[in-house]
């Protein structure tokens, strides 16, 4: 449900990469999640943030995609 209203949101933001980043979001806590409804800037600060760990994951090499997502975080610092 959370998923159903944050997928339009995010697609406004970012329309191309939507499905991905709104499962990125969905990872958080779900008190976090519902701040994001909440608040439109928090949202796009999430989705900035979505779309820069997309990007450094992109460019990397193979090899060291893994670590570089195991170091990432929309948590604010807090790894899941």
């Amino acid at each position: 449900m959370l998923g159903e209203n944050l997928y339009p949101l995010v697609e406004q933001l970012e329309h191309e990469s939507a499905a991905k980043v709104t499962g990125m979001l969905l990872e958080m806590d779900q008190p976090e999640v519902l701040h994001l409804l909440e608040s439109p800037e928090a949202l796009k600060a999430k989705v900035a943030e979505a779309m820069e760990v997309l990007r450094s994951v992109a460019q990397s090499p193979v090899g060291n995609t893994a670590d570089q997502l195991g170091s990432l975080s929309l948590h604010d610092g807090v790894v899941p």
